[in-house]
């Protein structure tokens, strides 16, 4: 992506118009959500300033406020950056290199699958063969579809840079995307858990995190029903540019 950024960050790279941020932004609000706590990396003043700045407008969340992760630890470490801000309550999550396009939020979606199971959400979106060059590294979660909820067998590490998924021969297979419901306490226990057990300089990933919180049961997958973005990748990117341009906003349900 560093051809079309420019040293800028990616999660203002304009879309329709718009930066990223605010895309997801106007998703948690129309995902009922009025508080978002924004992480940012050190050098993303500009990020901060955005973010701060959409509080309280229209289609937006009432308050944001951002914290800074002072080193780049991973997704996990991340995520750990809201303990203070989420207290005991269920939170979603949402990375700005996704977007969706349906009736319903994807966030919207993850919540009310919190609400009929008591579980750990994660977002899963089907893909098929032709889907290739849209997918980047990623792995197949396999599993068992039960209406709109997943139920997965295993979560495989993800893959090396560069590589694309493998369906191994099935006409389609589930990924995970970065949209998620957690309890904080199984969470943040969780993350400690793995944290102990990390190589030195190695990232805390949310991968292994959500490895264990399967393996007792307390993660389920939920399938996004509309339209799956991975802004993230340039033919993602040039997409959505195409169809929120035409469509000037995703039609969410308020």
């Amino acid at each position: 992506m560093a051809a079309l950024t420019g040293g800028s960050a990616k999660e203002l790279m304009p879309v329709a118009g718009k930066p990223l941020l605010l895309w997801v932004l106007g998703e948690c609000a129309a995902s009922g959500i009025d508080e978002v706590l924004v992480v940012a990396a050190p050098h993303k003043q500009d990020v901060i300033d955005v973010a701060r700045a959409a509080a309280g407008k229209s289609e937006m969340p009432r308050r944001v406020e951002t914290v800074i992760q002072r080193e780049p630890r991973g997704l996990a470490d991340a995520i750990r950056h809201g303990i203070g801000f989420v207290a005991n309550d269920p939170f979603g999550v949402a990375l700005p290199d996704n977007l969706f396009i349906g009736e319903t939020p994807a966030l919207r979606q993850l919540i009310d699958a919190h609400h009929q199971t008591r579980k750990n959400v994660v977002a899963v979106v089907e893909l098929f063969p032709e889907d290739a060059e849209r997918a980047g590294p990623t792995a197949i979660f396999p599993g068992r579809l039960d209406g709109d909820l997943y139920e997965i067998a295993d979560i495989p590490s993800k893959g090396a840079r560069g590589s694309t998924f493998d369906l191994k021969g099935a006409p389609s297979g589930f990924m995970g995307v970065g949209r998620y419901v957690f309890l904080p306490d199984q969470l943040f226990a969780t993350i400690d858990e793995v944290e102990r057990d990390l190589a030195p300089g190695a990232e805390l990933d949310d991968v292994p995190v959500m490895q264990i919180l399967l393996e007792r049961g307390e993660l389920v997958g939920r399938r996004i029903v509309g339209d799956f973005l991975d802004v993230g990748l340039p033919v993602g990117y040039n997409e959505a540019n195409e169809r929120l341009a035409t469509d000037q906003q995703p039609r969410f349900a308020r």
